[in-house]
């Protein structure tokens, strides 16, 4: 049993709580049995998993599957040591550290690949939760993958884990992607404040049943680039872009949530390229 402060497990996962020791380790701290199911699905090379008494009894047999999937035998803790060190607020009983996947990639000097079909890009998110919550909304819908800018919050972060709900996981990731290393090739959708707002710039709204279809086609790689909300979209992103969108509000409702905005707008574009 797991109970001192200064074991090199505990030690790790208190070094995963901050940005300085992910970057450092290069591990993933993946709180709960969804991320710990995930991890073991996905192919994770899982270096330990921790479970508590409690949770051990009273799911067995998901413990098994992971440690079967992943080849690494559960240690036991202590609660009130996982409770101590665990970066969620209510951690479930089990807790895993692994290598992140095989498809989160740096982009180099040159653009990333892309596909045909839907991409997302992340410009300056800063939160985490908000860019965990894009990756699920992005996996959803069939993004093919997920571009972060170079600023976006880390997808290693706990809490964006938590968030995706194993999206990160699964999904092609690309980490610190300039804007002038998307492809130029790629079709460019800009997901702007709405057009109502007399200080956005003149954009098409998603939704209308109005005017001329949208200029694309399912052959071309297609990037929905969505903002911060306090920031917005950065001056080289709405230059590069091909056509910004808006969804329109009413009311005193002048826009909204970032992530809100960015499944709404995934969803509607898989519609169109269906």
């Amino acid at each position: 049993m797991i109970r001192s402060r200064s074991n090199p497990q505990v030690r790790t996962i208190r070094r995963l709580r901050s940005s300085y020791g992910r970057r450092n380790a290069d591990l993933l701290l993946l709180e709960g049995p969804h991320l710990a199911t995930a991890a073991a699905e996905a192919g994770l090379s899982v270096r330990h998993l921790l479970v508590t008494p409690d949770f051990q009894v009273r799911h067995a047999e998901l413990v098994d599957r992971v440690e079967h999937e992943s080849g690494t035998r559960a240690a036991p803790i202590d609660p009130e040591r996982l409770r101590e060190q665990a970066d969620a607020d209510a951690p479930q009983g089990i807790a895993a550290i692994a290598e992140p996947p095989r498809t989160w990639k740096t982009a180099e000097s040159t653009a990333p690949p892309l596909d045909p079909g839907l991409h997302l890009y992340a410009d300056g998110i800063q939160d985490p939760g908000n860019l965990g919550a894009m990756a699920r909304s992005a996996e959803a819908a069939g993004a093919a993958s997920l571009l972060l800018s170079p600023g976006t919050t880390r997808a290693s972060h706990p809490r964006a884990l938590r968030a995706s709900a194993g999206s990160l996981l699964r999904i092609q990731l690309w980490t610190d992607v300039g804007v002038d290393q998307l492809p130029p090739d790629a079709r460019c959708l800009a997901l702007t404040p709405d057009s109502a707002d007399p200080e956005s710039p003149p954009s098409v709204p998603l939704f209308s049943s109005d005017g001329e279809p949208l200029p694309f086609s399912p052959t071309d790689a297609l990037i929905l680039a969505v903002g911060s909300e306090s920031r917005g979209l950065s001056a080289p992103l709405l230059d590069r872009a091909d056509l910004l969108l808006s969804i329109p509000t009413v009311a005193a409702v002048q826009s909204l949530n970032a992530t809100v905005a960015a499944s709404l707008a995934l969803f509607e574009l898989r519609r169109l390229l269906d």
